[in-house]
């Protein structure tokens, strides 16, 4: 289950920290993937609040989360 760890705002940005199971990003990755393919440019805007870029890059980076070796991801 999803566990917040730390929040703070940086120049009217709310950045969270967030302890998510492997699972649980697959899901959201999977869910972002999905509306990237199905919606156009306006509907995935209305939907996700993102640009179309804006969740491609999101979902780059969930990628990129879940195929980094277990050492790097602990490492800050």
């Amino acid at each position: 289950m999803a566990k917040r760890i730390s929040e703070k705002e940086i120049a009217s940005v709310r950045l969270l920290e967030l302890e998510l199971s492997e699972d649980e990003v697959t899901v959201l990755s999977s869910a972002l993937a999905l509306q990237l393919k199905q919606l156009d440019d306006h509907q995935l805007e209305a939907s996700v609040g993102a640009s179309r870029e804006e969740a491609e890059a999101i979902l780059q980076d969930l990628y990129r989360f879940l195929n980094q070796p277990l050492q790097q991801s602990l490492s800050r």
